[in-house]
């Protein structure tokens, strides 16, 4: 007995049903930027660096604005030694807000690494225009300015930056750098 066309119509309808339809799935975020970049921090002090990374990229793209994420971003790739997508985070993050001294201090920080004096030293001095109380930011205008044989210099950024409440591990490296500069070129003795 042969079975009907109509049979085997149906039986090939259920069996494409049943085997390989495909499904859409649509996912909806429900975390803002703001708790994306939070996630970041986390993951970040956890030591998650890639998780951190993809957290503050999601941030980013939420809100176009905000120089935040970018920042972070930029740290956790300076932490890698990625010095030139951490310059392109913290440039993207001065592109948002142009005056963000953090950016441009970490910028002038990973210009250093990169051996870019010249435009890492504009940076620094322009982070400390914009909030000379900071003494970090002083700290990083003394290692380029050392960087750069500006030992005369580097002593001025230094002794500013300890004039400032600053952390103890900050006061200390200060302290070395400047007994390291009394090596490198010791002051004038007076007469």
């Amino acid at each position: 007995m042969r079975p009907r066309p109509v049979l085997l119509s149906l039986l090939a309808l259920f069996c494409l049903i049943g085997c390989s339809m495909p499904r859409v799935i649509i996912l909806n975020d429900p975390l803002d930027a703001r708790q994306h970049n939070d996630l970041g921090v986390s993951y970040q002090q956890r030591g998650e660096s890639d998780l951190a990374v993809r957290e503050y990229g999601r941030a980013a793209e939420l809100d176009r604005q905000w120089a935040r994420p970018l920042i972070n971003l930029g740290n956790v790739q300076a932490e890698r030694g990625e010095w030139g997508q951490a310059e392109k985070s913290y440039r993207q993050a001065m592109r948002r807000e142009p005056g963000n001294a953090e950016a441009m201090n970490n910028l002038a920080w990973v210009l250093l690494r990169a051996e870019k004096t010249g435009e890492a030293l504009d940076w620094a001095e322009k982070a400390v225009a914009a909030n000379p109380r900071e003494p970090a930011y002083l700290d990083t205008l003394a290692e380029i300015r050392i960087a750069r044989h500006d030992y005369a210099g580097a002593r001025q950024a230094i002794a500013e930056a300890l004039a400032l409440d600053s952390p103890e591990e900050l006061r200390h490296s200060l302290e070395h750098k400047r007994a390291l500069l009394d090596t490198l070129s010791p002051l004038p003795q007076m007469q």
